[in-house]
């Protein structure tokens, strides 16, 4: 499956931006090892419910830094929004 430039730069601004179980400034590819994941998921069509899964466990388990759910709802809104799916 081809991966365009600007979706992987659209979903990295979303996990840097609007996820950031960190919650400070951190370099940009911080997040990269979770992007490719969450970018095939979203071109597989994958259920919300296993990105929000996905995402809500990296926070909580491997970050160490819980994603409140209100605002792991929203990240999940502007991912499916980028209309992934192939």
């Amino acid at each position: 499956m081809k991966i365009a430039k600007d979706d992987v730069a659209a979903v990295r601004a979303i996990l840097l931006h609007d996820w950031d179980p960190i919650g400070f400034r951190v370099p940009d590819d911080e997040y990269d090892s979770y992007l490719w994941p969450v970018l095939r998921m979203l071109q597989e069509g994958a259920p919300r419910e296993a990105i929000e899964d996905y995402l809500r466990t990296t926070a909580s388990d491997t970050i160490g830094c819980p994603v409140p759910e209100a605002r792991l709802s929203l990240v999940v809104d502007k991912l499916l929004a980028l209309g992934l799916a192939r």
